[in-house]
């Protein structure tokens, strides 16, 4: 480690795979364009644009086999220390005391060479913004990488190194089984996001996928009847349900949650193994979710909301910390471990009169909505009735499920969109609070508040509406800076 390395030779390929899918389009357009282009004499001119495009990739593989060989790594003087340049030689010199974690992650590519991906973070990264990144070593080197680093934050010498090793405390908190996994990828809801993918992809070949001829026959298969169109529909559903399953199922596959010392440690997936460190300090609010799919059969998943860092889930800011899990199991599996967070809360309700204020609402936006369904398709339009009684039990689900306590320097939210949202926040790291009052609530007493964390570079939100003034002042008063620092005192 001491002296310079380069990234292994796949490192070449790895960056070829990646920029070849930024030139998918553009290749698609030359060669489409080349054989629709005007003659204008010379056979030369009209192989201009694929010259060009040649030319052009030829450029692309020569510089990533330069960056290749200039780009080093090595450890010094309590160091990691990174030279890479294209043109111009880059230095940078990232100290251990700075180095949050080592996140290692292994795609398909990485996985039959023995390699990983090692991102490395610091407080200061963010997003999905790494500090550095090592794109394909060892394993070994990796591991050994971490090591030099553990031992250096611990101040041991290499003599104390195996003894401190043994004495180090790692505790399996959570591994998700077969059963559950299956559970998961058939209740993941991913069906709209693979439907919405499918359809972003499709409209950026709009030039040339003849969508008015397709209108046209479409137009021709509705006479068939409203069965027909039906049968399509849910064939396409199922199509869009197997994959969100097969997604699903690749992701979280052998989800396992491990901490070590200070620091949780998440591992996950089958063909793209990966792996995030999260320091316990860095933890800002824990949030219990529950789907109107799974919470039917008592299961929820527990996400954490974490400060700084690039290793954030790609469903939202927050990170997956128990994919699936009974919820009466969550307090069991994490009060030992999280010993700072309440998990078992008595919630104090919306007051009654709040109820018709949940209902009015989702109604009256329901009635709008089938409104205007009935008037431009007419008579099928009626069908959009169906939506108020649906606004109206979505209203109501919303107003038996807020709730909130304070417990100590503890505040717990539960809230619904369309998951039930329980949130856990610790006073000394709650961002910002706010509470207001609209005509109409002032006039039954009631009030909004609401409560932020900082999540990534971002702030993640709870907020509970139409709860009694009294109530929210309550909540408002224990934030207030005179109770922290009557606290602190």
């Amino acid at each position: 480690m001491f002296e310079p390395k380069r990234l292994h030779p796949i490192t070449v390929l790895y960056d070829l795979v990646r920029s070849v899918k930024e030139l998918i389009l553009p290749f698609i357009f030359i060669f489409i364009l080349g054989k629709n282009r005007i003659e204008f004499g010379g056979s030369l001119s009209n192989m201009i644009p694929e010259l060009v495009f040649l030319l052009f990739v030829f450029f692309m593989i020569a510089s990533i086999v330069v960056k290749w060989l200039r780009f080093t790594y090595w450890i010094e003087d309590n160091e990691l220390r990174i030279e890479q340049g294209l043109f111009v030689k880059k230095k940078r010199y990232i100290p251990f005391d700075r180095i949050q974690s080592l996140d290692l992650s292994e795609s398909i590519i990485h996985r039959p060479m023995g390699l990983v991906k090692v991102k490395v973070e610091t407080a200061g990264s963010g997003g999905d913004k790494a500090e550095a990144k090592l794109t394909a070593i060892r394993k070994e080197d990796a591991a050994a990488l971490q090591k030099i680093l553990a031992d250096a934050k611990n101040k041991l010498q290499a003599s104390i190194v195996e003894e401190e090793e043994a004495r180090r405390e790692e505790d399996i908190i959570y591994k998700i089984t077969t059963r559950q996994l299956l559970f998961l990828a058939s209740t993941s809801g991913r069906a709209g996001v693979v439907i919405s993918a499918f359809l972003a992809f499709a409209f950026q070949f709009e030039d040339f996928i003849p969508y008015e001829k397709l209108f046209n026959e479409m137009q021709e298969l509705v006479k068939f009847g409203v069965i027909f169109i039906s049968g399509i529909i849910a064939v396409i559903l199922l199509i869009a349900w197997m994959l969100s399953v097969a997604i699903a199922f690749f992701k979280y596959n052998d989800f396992t949650v491990r901490k070590v010392n200070d620091e949780l440690i998440i591992t996950r997936g089958l063909l793209e193994k990966r792996t995030t460190t999260v320091p316990l300090h860095r933890i800002q609010a824990l949030t219990i979710k529950e789907s109107p799919i799974r919470q039917p059969f008592g299961y929820a998943s527990v996400s954490l909301e974490s400060a700084g860092g690039s290793s954030t889930d790609l469903e939202s800011s927050s990170m997956v910390l128990l994919p699936v899990v009974k919820r009466n199991k969550v307090a069991d599996i994490l009060e030992n471990y999280l010993t700072d967070y309440v998990f078992k809360n008595d919630f104090k309700p919306a007051p009654s009169r709040s109820m018709r204020r949940y209902l009015f609402v989702k109604a009256v936006i329901a009635f709008i909505i089938a409104g205007v369904l009935t008037g431009f398709f007419w008579p099928y339009g009626l069908y959009g009735a169906i939506l108020i009684p649906i606004a109206l039990l979505w209203g109501f689900a919303q107003y038996k499920s807020t709730g909130w306590n304070c417990t100590g320097s503890q505040l717990t939210m539960r809230y619904r969109t369309i998951e039930q949202h329980t949130m856990l926040m610790k006073k000394n790291r709650i961002q910002s609070m706010k509470a207001s009052v609209s005509w109409f609530q002032k006039r039954a007493g009631l009030a909004t508040v609401s409560a932020s964390v900082k999540s990534g570079e971002v702030a993640s939100h709870a907020e509970i509406a139409h709860l009694d003034q009294e109530d929210v002042l309550e909540i408002y008063t224990w934030y207030s800076h005179h109770e922290r620092a009557t606290e602190s005192g």
